[in-house]
């Protein structure tokens, strides 16, 4: 990777959107603090007596979904596939005001209300209001669980209704409308979706199901790495509100079916947790992806080594149009692969490689 010495501060587009969006952005978080009640209310008012949003017409047509550990680099892919005027994603202020986001998003465009800036994982992504969402918190409220919760035997135990089904359409349905109904192709990245592959292709029987991969050695320190960073800004937030640091940590992690095993074996933040954790993502992949109908793996280091090629297969297999040589947003992406501004130093590779080995070596890490 190439490294870059210096990110922009945040940028603010105007006086209102710092009084509005600053502590949003300073307290910005895995879930959104919730908003003030009274903008919440002045904007679920907005959205049904001026908006009256119609989504009758629109059709969920076969949504993308990344299926990935965190820190594969599932957030620059979903930047990267973003860019395509055919998809339609949840943005940040969306995933802020979950139950008004159509509102939010319409305002946020009609009187430029933003904020740019690195977002607090420290990992060079940058953010705003109108970028790809990691929406743990939207999807942790469609699904009905508790994103504190880290017990496999109850987070799995998901029992959707038909009505539950329509109302996440109805979700993403009003996420098509936001995008004026042109960009019909919704796209999602949330590693928190992971555990959950043959629910989203039981309401989504048409999905495009993409599994990231990355080096095991990388991806057990980075997650501790989101650990760390994760519960930092945590106590930070709540030190900031003059509430309570958290009696437990907040574990960052996919609720795999071992991980309340780990955490007790281990603890969450041990490179034995993260290493094991791995193994159970891609061999949960590799024993649910017979059962998902499109399906496409690739490896992070494939795009970091040739990411107009990776890239165009993706789309190819996302049956959308290659983007022309007009999309500079695109090609900007494209550009910056592999170019970050921080350092990582990562370590214990003696012990990731003795608990990942069959399938580091089986997807050519080793």
């Amino acid at each position: 990777m190439n490294a870059d010495t210096s990110i922009a501060k945040p940028h603010y587009t105007n006086f209102l959107a710092r009084l509005l969006l600053k502590n949003q952005f300073e307290n910005q978080w895995i879930i959104p603090e919730p908003p003030a009640p009274l903008v919440n209310r002045m904007l679920r008012v907005i959205e049904t007596y001026w908006l009256r949003v119609d989504t009758s017409d629109i059709r969920v047509d076969r949504p993308i979904f990344i299926l990935s550990l965190p820190r594969c680099g599932s957030s620059m892919l979903q930047d990267i596939i973003c860019t395509l005027p055919q998809v339609c994603y949840t943005t940040n202020i969306m995933h802020t005001f979950r139950d008004c986001f159509c509102a939010a998003e319409y305002l946020r465009k009609k009187f430029g209300f933003n904020v740019r800036g690195e977002r607090f994982l420290k990992d060079s992504i940058e953010v705003d209001g109108g970028s790809p969402a990691d929406s743990v918190g939207t999807w942790a409220e469609w699904f009905k669980q508790d994103p504190f919760e880290t017990d496999f035997s109850r987070t799995s135990e998901i029992r959707l209704n038909d009505e539950d089904k329509e109302n996440i359409r109805e979700g993403i349905k009003r996420v098509i409308w936001s995008f004026g109904k042109e960009a019909t192709r919704f796209e999602c990245k949330t590693p928190a979706l992971l555990p959950h592959a043959r629910l989203l292709q039981e309401i989504f029987p048409d999905a495009k199901f993409i599994h990231l991969v990355r080096d095991a050695r990388a991806s057990a320190n980075s997650l501790l790495k989101l650990h760390r960073l994760t519960n930092e800004q945590l106590i930070a937030i709540r030190k900031r509100k003059g509430v309570p640091a958290p009696e437990a940590p907040f574990v960052p992690y996919p609720r795999l079916p071992k991980l309340q095993s780990l955490l007790d074996s281990y603890g969450p933040d041990d490179i034995r947790t993260t290493a094991h954790l791995w193994n159970e993502g891609v061999d949960f992949i590799r024993q649910t992806r017979s059962a998902l109908t499109n399906f496409h793996e690739v490896r992070y280091e494939d795009i970091l080594a040739d990411p107009d090629k990776e890239i165009f297969k993706l789309i190819d297999f996302c049956e959308l149009p290659r983007p022309g040589t007009d999309n500079k947003k695109f090609r900007d992406k494209i550009g910056g692969v592999g170019v970050v501004h921080h350092k990582n130093r990562y370590g214990d590779f003696s012990v990731i490689e003795e608990i990942c080995r069959d399938n580091m070596q089986r997807f050519g890490y080793l």
